[in-house]
């Protein structure tokens, strides 16, 4: 019944051409051809916004460094997603306090709620040109109770410092031109950017660094040899003394019990073929932010930076998918006045949720160094952990926001398909009615 990473009714994965942030995505970084022997003192596997910052990290304290993508640079959910630069993770700040006490909790908050500011950061540092949009991201309420969920998650993160703030009715309304929704939370420590463009400005700054960047080919073993690991990649072996796993949820059975951390989970977006007349702009989204809701199986919608409108949602695209009829739908229970548009660009990308819904720091063998699990936040997490994993790997003393944990995802298989089942029925049946 369960065919690994995606479910059975899913298919395959559209191609990274057919994501609407191709368009826009700008150069793809240099890479190197690899001999028949490798040699360096770190090891990267994956091509996505942690192994990329991890690379970066390496590069600029002068490691020798090389980073292996079984495709190319961001092809997976990090070239994927909505470009929203969240800060730390679903959960409010009282559970993630409750999962990891008073050792790592405030650490965790503290790093992971200023995570965004490390994206932005690295952006004007390294001269990265992909659309810095820093108006708030907006969630919305679909509900009394979600409403009050979102004013104690409000006051939590003010209580902390941050600068979180809610807003009602008209404002709202002003704001994302959706009558529907009566409240929202608005996280200025947030902001949007094309991620795909961002992921790739990464890795062509770090290989002005000195990083080596080979795309293409996927490491089919990984072993150990004394202290040093051996991967063998096509006809080429590289040894290294330390590895940086970046697979996150594309991972495979490389390192046997890794991927059991986490249980796949979908996440699509439809865009239109040409940016919106005018006049629309002005109606649906009007403020240019990116906006999502509160719903088990969320819409978003957003803008890319040629003003074409995208609208996302959790799971593996919709059967038919080549069809207008779901987002024509979703685009009616939201904006009612909508007119018809004609959508181009429909792709997928997947995440990986945790049990406990925060992520997992893992070392799956001596010298091997791994974060699993962002749950549906990946740019400022990632961004943060591919740095800290290098620092690991390094040999730096780095004050952690997690323990080292290795906890598989309870019925890993059955899950995954109930999920997806789960959020086709709800997406199709409850949100657009």
């Amino acid at each position: 019944m369960f065919n690994g990473n995606r479910p059975l009714i899913s298919g395959k994965e559209p191609p990274l051409a057919d994501c609407q942030w191709s368009v826009t995505g700008g150069a793809r970084p240099e890479t190197v051809k690899l001999g028949r022997e490798e040699r360096c003192r770190i090891l990267i596997i994956g091509g996505g916004f942690n192994g990329v910052s991890a690379g970066l990290q390496c590069a600029e304290a002068g490691a020798d460094v090389l980073l292996v993508e079984a495709t190319e640079i961001g092809s997976g959910a990090s070239g994927r997603n909505a470009g929203m630069v969240n800060p730390a993770q679903f959960l409010p700040p009282k559970q993630v306090m409750e999962t990891l006490g008073a050792e790592y909790g405030p650490i965790f908050l503290r790093e992971l709620g200023g995570a965004p500011a490390l994206v932005r950061q690295l952006i004007d540092k390294n001269g990265i040109d992909c659309s810095v949009d820093e108006r708030p991201i907006i969630r919305c309420s679909t509900s009394p109770s979600k409403t009050h969920e979102l004013e104690r998650q409000a006051s939590d993160w003010q209580a902390l410092g941050a600068n979180v703030q809610m807003a009602y009715a008209a404002d709202v309304e002003r704001m994302t031109g959706a009558p529907r929704y009566k409240a929202a939370i608005l996280d200025y420590r947030g902001f949007t950017i094309q991620p795909l463009a961002y992921v790739r400005g990464l890795a062509k700054a770090a290989v002005a660094k000195g990083l080596r960047i080979a795309t293409g080919t996927r490491v089919s073993a990984l072993e150990a040899e004394g202290p040093i690991w051996k991967a063998t990649v096509g006809s080429t072996v590289i040894r290294a003394d330390k590895v940086i796993l970046s697979t996150n949820a594309l991972s495979d059975d490389l390192v046997p019990g890794f991927k059991e951390e986490i249980m796949p989970l979908g996440a699509f977006c439809i865009g239109t073929a040409d940016p919106l007349p005018k006049e629309l702009r002005k109606r649906i989204v009007p403020e240019f932010i990116a906006m999502w809701d509160t719903h088990m199986a969320p819409l978003w919608f957003r803008y890319d930076p040629e003003e074409r409108l995208h609208v996302g949602s959790i799971g593996f695209l919709p059967l038919n998918a080549e069809s207008d009829r779901w987002v024509t739908k979703a685009m009616k229970s939201v904006f009612p006045f909508a007119p018809s548009l004609r959508w181009k660009y429909r792709w997928s990308g997947t995440l990986g949720l945790t049990g406990n819904h925060l992520p997992h720091l893992v070392q799956p063998r001596p010298g091997i160094f791994a974060t699993i699990g962002c749950n549906g936040r990946g740019i400022a997490p990632n961004t943060y952990f591919g740095t800290m994993l290098a620092k690991i790997a390094l040999g730096e003393q780095i004050e952690l926001p997690l323990p080292w944990k290795s906890e598989r995802y309870p019925m890993r298989g059955a899950a995954l398909e109930a999920y997806d089942m789960g959020t086709r029925f709800y997406r199709n049946t409850l949100i657009l009615h």
